[in-house]
């Protein structure tokens, strides 16, 4: 005899009700109060819920207890206040753009900072002479006028011009890092050929200044005697020229308590009415020189004007 299977009875859809509401309970739970989401949950959740719904009756009804115990609800916590800054924002911003110059942190930040006033700068009208082979060349001077500042590394850019044409000159040498007030550097301009200009545009960069007496290691610079010559010379094997010169012999002593080194001078040749008749910079090969230590120097200036009359000397140099 084959024994009937016993038929499958239908399970109650109730208690798989209760078990899924169970359920999503619990993940509700965890999720609002265990996870970071649970705020952001709970803020969705009260915004879908109806306003108007017939769950909300019951509250309407109970009158006065359910309005005194909405009173004594924990208000909800205030927003996290911002974390402090150092930083202050302002719009629009006061930009300052300094071109040509390195500064410091200290300087950037001073209020009170200030470049040198380049009007101070002047530059004297170029001197054109012919060199020993006529070629034409333009000396000139660079003088601080300030009466108390200092003018640190100026520069210049010098254009000449002969009507609207702009000469192709260029200059030889660089200026000094510090120009004291009152100093006269020599600026040479070489190149081209020309038989006159009409106008000389000077673009002074930015510089910065300081006070007296100023970072100059100070140093005694003299002239002890000098040398009139002539030289000869031939160019390409066929043309011989002479040109005059002068040797200048100097001094130089230390009078700093540190080691001096890195001399620079800029020798000048003045003829009788003042003028410039020759100019020469030159690094000086001297040993570090100890507080108190000198050492000759000697430097050739070649003249192109009348004789010259007296020399000025302007150094500069670096402390070790």
């Amino acid at each position: 005899m084959k024994a009937d299977r016993p038929q499958a009875k239908p399970r109650s859809w109730l208690p798989l009700t209760a078990l899924a509401v169970a359920l999503f309970s619990a993940a509700g739970y965890v999720l609002t109060h265990h996870t970071p989401a649970g705020p952001w949950v709970a803020r969705k959740l009260a915004s879908w819920a109806p306003s108007g719904s017939s769950g909300s009756a019951p509250s309407q009804t109970a009158g006065s207890g359910d309005a005194a115990a909405q009173a004594t609800a924990p208000a909800a916590p205030a927003a996290p206040a911002a974390p402090a800054t150092r930083m202050v924002r302002v719009s629009p911003a006061d930009v300052r753009v300094i071109n040509h110059v390195r500064l410091s942190t200290e300087e950037l930040l001073d209020p009170n900072f200030a470049l040198f006033d380049n009007k101070a700068l002047t530059l004297s009208p170029p001197r054109r002479l012919l060199d020993e082979i006529d070629r034409p060349l333009m000396y000139a001077e660079v003088v601080n006028t300030s009466a108390d500042t200092i003018a640190l590394s100026p520069r210049a850019t010098i254009s000449v011009f002969d009507g609207s044409t702009p000469l192709n000159v260029r200059q030889e040498w660089t200026l000094p890092t510090h120009l004291y007030p009152g100093e006269r550097v020599p600026v040479a301009l070489t190149g081209g050929r020309y038989e006159r200009y009409t106008e000389v545009k000077t673009d002074w960069l930015p510089a910065k200044r300081a006070a007296l007496p100023g970072p100059r290691p100070k140093l005694t610079v003299t002239v002890e005697n000098t040398e009139a010559g002539v030289g000869t010379g031939t160019l390409n094997f066929s043309y011989r020229y002479r040109y005059k010169y002068v040797t200048v012999h100097g001094r130089v002593r230390n009078d700093e308590p540190a080691e001096i080194e890195n001399v620079r001078v800029w020798v000048s040749l003045f003829d009788a009415q003042d003028k410039l008749t020759g100019a020469q910079f030159k690094e000086l090969r001297l040993p570090k020189l100890a507080a108190g230590d000198s050492a000759p120097f000697e430097v050739i200036v070649k003249q192109y004007g009348a004789n010259f009359a007296r020399v000025g000397v302007v150094y500069d140099a670096a402390a070790r």
